[in-house]
């Protein structure tokens, strides 16, 4: 089994990722998502490498709108967020998030989430209730307001700018090292792809820069110097 966060290989989980985001991308480009799900529910044949192809773009097609929804609940909106999923999760599951952000202070839910003492506060099965129903607190404050959100949206836009560009050179470098090091780069790409595109985390630019710095820096070492 992958540890990724999406494993390109299972068709299930794709098509679970194009159904959780859909409503996060443009209309324009919906088709090849749409057209994938309508033949996987047919029960059609479909090309691994092109559902690859498809869900790449895809990810980063809603990557903006995802990255909006997560700057805007992780500040301004973080009471509207936690508003919302007290109020859909299980009584017994707001008991807990309330005490738990009381007892630690945190100013938001991604906060008490992200918080060491977690996994000992909730269960499994409550951790992941709270983010099911977050995850759906956002897709319907999306379809609602999505619209009022469109300066973070293109601060999204901008970020994923950057990490293409950055992305890219790493792959040109892959390309134009020896071997070793290539494989090593392709197998950091994959890391980051995953958790930047799929996974949806803002990954700090500064990080893939001194990745590149690096492996600018090997190529330039002669090679009787890097034996």
């Amino acid at each position: 089994m992958s540890d990724l966060y999406l494993d390109l290989k299972d068709r299930v989980r794709i098509m679970d990722f194009f159904e959780d985001y859909l409503d996060y991308a443009p209309a324009k480009d919906r088709s090849l998502a749409e057209a994938d799900l309508k033949q996987y529910r047919a029960g059609e044949e479909q090309k691994p490498e092109k559902l690859i192809e498809d869900v790449r773009k895809f990810a980063q097609d809603v990557w903006p709108a995802r990255y909006a929804m997560r700057r805007f609940f992780d500040e301004e909106g973080a009471e509207e967020e936690w508003r919302r999923v007290t109020a859909a999760v299980r009584p017994s599951t707001a008991h807990i998030m309330r005490r738990f952000r009381d007892g630690i202070g945190a100013h938001n839910l991604q906060a008490c989430l992200d918080h060491e003492e977690s996994v000992t506060a909730f269960t499994e099965a409550e951790l992941m209730e709270i983010e099911e129903v977050r995850k759906q607190v956002r897709h319907d404050y999306w379809r609602e307001k999505g619209g009022t959100l469109d300066i973070l949206v293109k601060s999204g836009q901008l970020e994923l700018k950057g990490y293409l560009e950055r992305l890219k050179k790493l792959r040109d470098l892959a390309a134009e090292l020896p071997e070793d090091y290539g494989h090593e780069i392709y197998s950091k790409l994959e890391r980051y792809e995953d958790r930047i595109f799929f996974e949806g985390e803002v990954v700090p630019l500064q990080i893939l820069d001194e990745e590149i710095q690096y492996y600018t820096d090997e190529m330039e070492i002669p090679p009787e110097e890097a034996a």
